[in-house]
């Protein structure tokens, strides 16, 4: 007996496609939808809310790392709070923009 004939099963050819087909089948089954470029009004508050935290959070981080640093507590943390506050606006008008501008070239 040769080494090929000791194993238990032998995958054959037909096998082989069996599974690739039926590998394809669950893909195309939970494959995503394909996107049209319409985003949701989830999709838009989620980005349009990071966007904006994102600005506060990093403003008062600089400014309460620059109260720590440079011993000016409070100021350092209102100003960049505010910094912040404006830079997070300046963001989701910015990210407003660029999304009217994508819906308006269709």
């Amino acid at each position: 007996m040769s080494r090929k004939d000791e194993s238990p099963r032998d995958p054959s050819k037909a096998d082989l496609d069996s599974l690739q087909q039926r590998i394809d089948a669950r893909r195309e089954k939970y494959r995503p939808e394909p996107d049209n470029g319409q985003r949701s009004a989830w999709q838009l508050g989620m980005r349009y809310g990071s966007e904006f935290f994102g600005g506060v959070l990093v403003g008062g981080g600089l400014g309460f790392a620059l109260d720590h640093f440079a011993g000016i507590s409070p100021w350092g943390l209102i100003a960049g709070t505010m910094l912040g506050f404006a830079a997070g606006t300046l963001n989701v008008v910015r990210a407003a923009q660029e999304i009217s501008s994508e819906s308006q070239e269709r």
